[in-house]
C-alpha cells in the first residue's frame, strides 16, 4: 500500500492482479476460476455482499438453463444455439460459446454442492422454459440463484479469497489508452474520515459483475437492495449493445417476486380496485370470448411469463400483461391476483369449472394430480413451495391477495464485449453477468444464470491468457491521477457546507430517485413511443446537470449522490438507444410494444394500443451505443456474426490448445 495526497486529502493506494467488482454468482464464480488457474493476487469489492439480484430473486421454480444430457431427445450445442439466436440481434459465436460451455458451468456448480434434482440413474432431467423447445431447464426451487451464491461463496471462503464489503466503486480508472487499470472505491463505514472513505485499487485486470439496471424502474421486480452500476463503464467509454431489450413481466410488488409458472397455471382470479382498495372489477373477461380462451391465456402465462409483443394479438398470453399495464398505468387502479377465488368470466359463459377449462390447462393439472376447486388448493398440490416462499415473507396466500404490476425484470442488453467477455473498447475490462449484453431479443428462461457462469469462466481464461506480469504501480497511478483528482474535486464540491439539513437532503434525493424511476418506466417500459423517449432524454440531461450542481450534501448521503449520477448517465444511454431504434422504424419486438397511429389494433377495446409491427431486418444486426471523443452519444449497427461452422479437427485443436494460440 502507498499513500498520496490528492487535493489535500490522503488517499491510500492498493494494488492487485485482478479486481473483481460485485459479489453475485458471476463474480464469485470468476474469482474461483482465477484462483484455480493460478492467479496469485485477486480481490473482490462489493457494496453489499448480502445484496444483489443473484442472492435476492427467484420465481416459482427459478430456472437454470443448460444443454440437455439426460433426455431421449438428442441435443447438441448446435441445436441449442438455434434457440439462443431465434429472436435475432445476437452474435452467433457468443451464443455458441454459451451453449458449448453450459454443461461445464453446470457441473462446476454440481461439484460445489448444488443439489439439482436427478433421477436414480444420475441423469439431470429437465423441463421446458420460456422460448425453449427442448426441456433444457432445471431448478432447485424458488431460490436457485441464491443457492448458487451460497455454494460459490463457501468456495471463495475456503480458498481465502479476500472480499471488501460495504465499498462502493465510484469511478473506474483507465491509463489514458483505453485500458482499465483499477477503480476508486468509497468505504461506507469510513465516510467521516479525512479521505471521505476513498481509496484507490490499481489492477492489471478489472472484472465488472455488478448486475443489471436494477434501480432504474419504478415498476421493478429487481431487489430493492440492488441498483446497478453500468454507468461506471459508460463513463470511461465502454460500448453498450442491445440496450433497448429489457424484459418485463407480471410480479408482486409488496414483496418483489416473479409470478410465473405455477402461480399462473392454477388459474387465480385477477381483479382491480381504486386507490383505496374499493370498487373491485374483474377486468379480464371483456377481452376474451370464452372460458376456454381466458383460461388458456392465463395458464400459458406460466410458461410464457415475460411480456412478449408477439403474444398480444388473438387473445394471447401477453394480452394479460397489457391489460394489467392498462389498469395500473393508464387507469391508475391497483391490480391483484387472488388465489382464494377462481377467475371470473362473462355470465353468458356459465359457471367456472372443470368442464370449461382449456384442455391444455386441464390436462396439465390433472397429470400433476393438482385439480381442485380453488386456485390455492391447486397450488398446494402443484407447488407448495410457492406458497411457503410467500409465507416466509409474512404473506399468506390463503388469506390475502397479491398486489401486482408489469415490472422490469432483466436487461438482455448491456456492455458490449467479445467472445472472451472483454470489453470491445476498454481492454482488460470484463463485464460478466447481466451487465454483459450477450443476449438477443428473446432469451430462453434461465439462460441468464448460464451466461453468468460461462462468462465468468471465459473472462478468467482470458485474464490468465494475458497473464499478470510484475507491474509498475507508481506509473499506473500517475496515468490515472487526473481522473482521481477530478472525482475528489467533485466530492469536495458536493460536500461544501450549506444550510441543508439531513431531512432536507433525504427529501431532495428521494425526489430525484422517484423522478428518475418514473421517467424510465414511462419511456423505456413495455409500451414505447418516439415522442416519449425524446422528452425523457431532455429531462434526464437536465437532471444530470442539476445533480452536478448540488452542494452541502451530508457525508452519509455522498454514496447515494454518486450512484445516482451514474444511473442518470446510464439512463440517457438507454433512452438514446430507444430513440434511435424507433427512428429506424424498429417496431414492436421482444418484451415491448411500439405504439403509433399506423399500428394495428390488438383488440377492438384497445384502440389506444395500435401496435407497430417489427422491422425484422434489424434482427440481423446489433445496435451499439458509444460516446465519441467529444462525449456525444452515437450509434452503429453491427451485423450479427454467424455461428461457427468450421470442423474442429482434434489434432489441430490439440496443437492450438497446447500452444495457447486459441487465445489470440
Amino acid at each position: 500500500m502507498a499513500e498520496y495526497m490528492i487535493r489535500d486529502i490522503p488517499l491510500a493506494v492498493f494494488h492487485t492482479d485482478a479486481l473483481i467488482i460485485g459479489s453475485g454468482a458471476a463474480s464469485l464464480s470468476c474469482a474461483i476460476h482465477l484462483k484455480r488457474m493460478g492467479c496469485k493476487e485477486l480481490l473482490i469489492v462489493t457494496d453489499n455482499r448480502n445484496g444483489g439480484t443473484s442472492r435476492n430473486t427467484g420465481s416459482d421454480k427459478q430456472t437454470y438453463y443448460r444443454l440437455s444430457d439426460a433426455s431421449q431427445v438428442p441435443d447438441s450445442p448446435y441445436a441449442m444455439v438455434k434457440t439462443y439466436t431465434q429472436g435475432g440481434a445476437v452474435h452467433g459465436d457468443i451464443a455458441f460459446i454459451e451453449s458449448q460451455n453450459s454443461l461445464r458451468a453446470f457441473y462446476n456448480l454440481v461439484s460445489l454442492g448444488m443439489e439439482f434434482p436427478h433421477n436414480k440413474y444420475g441423469g439431470y432431467t429437465g423441463y421446458k422454459t420460456d422460448h425453449d423447445p427442448s426441456s433444457r431447464g432445471t431448478s432447485i426451487g424458488p431460490y436457485t440463484s441464491r443457492e448458487m451464491v451460497r455454494v460459490l461463496n463457501a468456495e471463495v471462503m475456503r480458498r481465502n479469497i479476500p472480499i471488501w464489503d460495504q465499498c462502493d466503486v465510484v469511478r473506474l480508472l483507465t491509463d489514458g489508452n483505453k485500458k482499465a487499470i483499477g477503480a476508486v472505491i468509497q468505504n461506507k463505514s469510513k465516510l467521516d474520515d479525512a479521505s471521505y472513505g476513498l481509496s484507490v485499487i490499481l489492477a492489471q485486470h478489472v472484472v465488472l459483475g455488478t448486475g443489471g439496471p436494477a434501480g432504474f424502474y419504478a415498476s421493478s421486480v429487481y431487489p430493492r437492495v440492488h441498483s446497478g452500476s453500468i454507468g461506471l463503464a459508460m463513463e470511461i467509454g465502454a460500448e453498450a449493445d442491445n440496450l433497448t431489450e429489457s424484459q418485463f413481466g407480471i410480479a408482486s410488488i409488496k414483496f418483489r417476486w416473479n409470478l410465473s409458472g405455477s402461480y399462473q397455471q392454477v388459474l387465480p382470479r385477477y381483479y382491480s380496485t381504486d386507490k383505496d382498495g374499493n370498487n373491485p372489477v374483474d377486468f379480464l373477461s371483456p377481452y376474451f370470448d370464452s372460458w376456454e380462451s381466458l383460461t388458456h391465456a392465463v395458464f400459458l402465462k406460466g410458461y410464457q411469463w415475460p411480456f412478449d409483443a408477439a403474444k398480444v394479438p388473438d387473445q394471447g398470453s401477453s394480452l394479460i400483461d397489457l391489460l394489467v399495464y392498462h389498469e395500473t398505468q393508464v387507469k391508475g387502479r391497483r391490480v391483484f391476483m387472488d388465489f382464494r377465488e377462481n377467475l371470473s368470466g362473462n355470465p353468458k359463459w356459465g359457471e367456472f369449472g372443470k368442464a370449461v377449462v382449456h384442455i391444455t390447462a386441464l390436462e396439465y393439472l390433472q397429470a400433476s394430480k393438482a385439480w381442485q376447486s380453488t386456485p390455492i388448493e391447486r397450488l398446494k398440490l402443484l407447488n407448495h413451495a410457492a406458497i411457503d416462499m410467500y409465507a416466509s415473507k409474512h404473506i399468506d396466500l390463503e388469506t390475502e391477495p397479491l398486489e401486482i404490476a408489469v415490472c422490469a425484470q432483466h436487461n438482455n442488453g448491456g456492455l458490449y464485449a467479445d467472445i472472451w467477455w472483454e470489453s470491445t473498447t476498454i481492454k482488460r475490462l470484463y463485464p460478466i453477468g447481466e451487465v454483459n449484453g450477450s443476449h438477443g431479443v428473446s432469451r430462453p428462461g434461465g439462460s441468464a444464470l448460464n451466461a453468468g457462469q460461462v462468462g465468468a469462466l471465459r473472462a478468467a481464461t482470458r485474464i490468465m491468457g494475458y497473464g499478470c506480469p510484475p507491474a509498475d504501480w507508481e506509473t499506473l497511478f500517475i496515468a490515472c491521477a487526473a481522473q482521481v483528482s477530478d472525482l475528489v474535486g467533485l466530492i469536495q464540491k458536493l460536500s461544501r457546507p450549506s444550510e441543508a439539513s439531513m431531512q432536507t437532503t433525504k427529501y431532495v434525493l428521494d425526489k430525484h430517485v422517484s423522478e428518475f424511476q418514473q421517467r424510465m418506466s414511462r419511456a423505456a417500459g413495455p409500451i414505447r413511443a418516439l415522442d416519449l423517449s425524446v422528452q425523457a432524454i431532455e429531462e434526464a440531461n437536465k437532471q444530470l446537470l442539476t445533480l452536478s450542481e448540488l452542494e452541502g450534501i451530508p457525508r452519509v448521503y455522498l454514496p447515494k449522490v454518486l450512484r445516482l449520477r451514474h444511473m442518470v448517465l446510464a439512463q440517457i444511454w438507454y433512452l438514446y438507444a430507444i430513440e434511435m431504434y424507433l427512428t429506424h422504424g424498429g417496431g414492436s419486438r421482444g418484451s415491448f410494444l411500439v405504439i403509433g397511429k399506423e399500428g394495428q389494433i390488438p383488440h377492438p377495446l384497445l384502440d389506444d394500443y395500435r401496435i407497430v409491427g417489427e422491422n425484422e431486418k434489424l434482427r440481423l444486426s446489433m445496435q451499439v451505443i458509444f460516446s465519441d471523443c467529444n462525449g456525444q452519444l452515437k450509434e452503429r449497427w453491427d451485423a450479427c456474426r454467424n455461428v461457427p461452422t468450421e470442423a474442429f479437427w482434434f489434432e489441430r485443436v490439440w496443437q492450438e490448445f497446447t500452444k495457447k494460440t486459441y487465445l489470440n
